[in-house]
């Protein structure tokens, strides 16, 4: 909590009524902070910049315990690096973070809600045990999926293929391709 200043912390007391029990920070910037809060009875994800000493809320997601049901939080890394958080049909962006997985933003909401309901104490059955692993299983295998560089690996060889073809040409030879190398 130290990393986030006195101004946003009395900012985020002032808009949502009440002092966070938890902040976990995702991003920061001298111009802008993205926030995960873990209240009374709701977490909040909060993306805020400043401008000329003032804070501006840019977006924010509020999850109700209420609205809150068990992996309901989905988290995805888009294409341009940046982390989509959705519950139900609300969503926010997030800052890319490499060293950050997404899966780690929302196992820490669905964790604080867990503790807002009082679910943390309560010892899982097998069924459910094997569930949570296999609906992680899942989630690393679409992980993996997007995380295939074969399409990339291939605009590097048709490169790499188109570099050699102007360095003949520009040399005045015939270019002959062949698959092999020697």
């Amino acid at each position: 909590m130290d990393a986030v200043g006195h101004e946003v912390k009395s900012w985020i007391a002032e808009t949502l009524g009440e002092e966070p029990v938890e902040i976990s920070v995702w991003a920061q910037d001298d111009d802008f902070v993205q926030l995960l809060l873990r209240l009374s009875d709701r977490v909040a994800i909060m993306d805020l910049s400043t401008e000329i000493g003032e804070i501006i809320e840019e977006d924010s997601l509020i999850i109700r315990q209420s609205q809150w049901q068990p992996n309901s939080i989905q988290t995805r890394r888009m294409s341009d690096g940046f982390v989509r958080i959705r519950h139900r049909s609300n969503d926010i962006l997030l800052a890319p973070r490499v060293a950050q997985s997404p899966d780690w933003a929302s196992n820490l909401l669905e964790t604080w809600l867990k503790e807002i309901r009082g679910e943390s104490s309560i010892p899982k059955t097998r069924q459910q045990r094997l569930s949570s692993l296999k609906r992680t299983k899942d989630r690393v295998e679409k992980l993996l999926d997007q995380a295939n560089l074969s399409d990339i690996n291939d605009e590097v060889r048709y490169v790499e293929f188109r570099l050699d073809s102007a360095d003949y040409k520009l040399a005045g030879e015939k270019f002959s391709y062949s698959s092999s190398e020697e």
